[in-house]
Formats: C-alpha cells, sequence, structure tokens
C-alpha cells in the first residue's frame, strides 16, 4: 500500500492512498511547553480512532509516546519513551530498532538515495520504505511526492510502521532540516521578468 503525505509536513499531514482515501491523518497541537500529535485512523468513535500521541521533547522532558498497542493511551496514561520504543544498537549508528506486535525485531535504517526503509531482522526482508516518487498512476499521476510504501504481507500492524516512521522522520528533519532550501523556487513569481530566456 502506498500512503502519500499531504502536505509533506510531518506534524500537520494525512496519509492519503493512491485511490484518494485518507487511512491516517497527524495533527499537533501546543499547550503551554508542550507539542503534542495526535495520530488518528477513520473509525466509528474518537476512542477507536487513537493510534498513539507522540509528545515531543523538550527542554524539560524526552519525547514520549502513548500508544494502545504499546498498552498506554491517551493524556493519562504514563506513555513509553521514545528512545524505549525506537531503540539503537549502536552508539552512532543512525539505524533503530522496535519490537513488532507479532514478537519480530524490525529495523528502521536510512539508505543513502532511497530514503528511510524497514526491515525485518530475521529475514531481511523490507517491510517498508519512504523515498520521493515520481507517480505514474491514480490520484497524484505525474507528480513527485513523498510516499511510504508499506508491503501487503507485512505482519507488523501498520499502526506500529506509521508510528515509528512518523518519529524517525522527525527526527530526521529536526536534526538536518526539513529540505525546504533544496526545492526549486519560482525564482519569479510574478512572471514579468526574463519570459522569453534573455537575460535580465
Amino acid at each position: 500500500m502506498d500512503l502519500f503525505l499531504v502536505p509533506n509536513n510531518l506534524l500537520r499531514t494525512v496519509f492519503v492512498s493512491n485511490n484518494g482515501v485518507a487511512h491516517y491523518r497527524v495533527r499537533t497541537t501546543k499547550e503551554k511547553s508542550r507539542q503534542i500529535s495526535r495520530i488518528q485512523r477513520p473509525a466509528e468513535c474518537e476512542e477507536d480512532s487513537i493510534v498513539a500521541e507522540v509528545e515531543w521533547k523538550s527542554w524539560r522532558a524526552p519525547t514520549t509516546i502513548r500508544c494502545p498497542l504499546l498498552g498506554n493511551i491517551g493524556e493519562r496514561g504514563f506513555g513509553m519513551l521514545a528512545a524505549s520504543f525506537l531503540y539503537k544498537c549502536g552508539t552512532f549508528s543512525t539505524s533503530r530498532y522496535l519490537i513488532g506486535d507479532d514478537g519480530a525485531e524490525y529495523r528502521w535504517k536510512m539508505i543513502r538515495g532511497i530514503g528511510w526503509v524497514l526491515m525485518c531482522c530475521d529475514t531481511d526482508e523490507e517491510i517498508a520504505r519512504y523515498s520521493h516518487v515520481l507517480v505514474e498512476e491514480g490520484l497524484f499521476a505525474g507528480e513527485k511526492r513523498t510516499v511510504l510504501r508499506v508491503q501487503p504481507l507485512c505482519t507488523i500492524d501498520i499502526d506500529l510502521v506509521v508510528l515509528s516512521f512518523v518519529i524517525m522522520e522527525k527526527k530526521r528533519r529536526d536534526r538536518d532540516g526539513d529540505g525546504s532550501k533544496l526545492t526549486p523556487h519560482d525564482e519569479d513569481p510574478q512572471g514579468e521578468g526574463c519570459a522569453d530566456g534573455g537575460e535580465a
């Protein structure tokens, strides 16, 4: 399943499939010094729609996750440290590991030229991949989009894939920047200069 980020802002985005169906939504609110992102999926009631809440790191506290799949939820739940949910195995490694709801160990790894790849540690099977692609068909045909591609036969709950991806990519963007300075810009937004290719 391909999940496109619309817009490409992890704190306020919707994960949309190629046929235009919204599968997940991320909304972020600020309360005093806390920034909390809520990841939701379509459901009958508000309580059933909550995938997770992520309280992002501040100068007071580390990033905390509250998630039903991890046994804690909501404002009253104690939560789990993101560093415990997505743990390192090496001091200088950018890879992070997690235990899925199926009991298997998974690894998010940044692969140069591709992006984030989630793999099962036991089988080296690719579970999900985040990258920039030129969409060939569907709602976004002909557009270059960021996509989280989840393999159809994965055994880990897709909610955990989305939750772990949001944390990994948010941390990467905080560290490296969001890439907005690397995207091409229209240098002449009014359309008044150099229209026929001549010099200004």
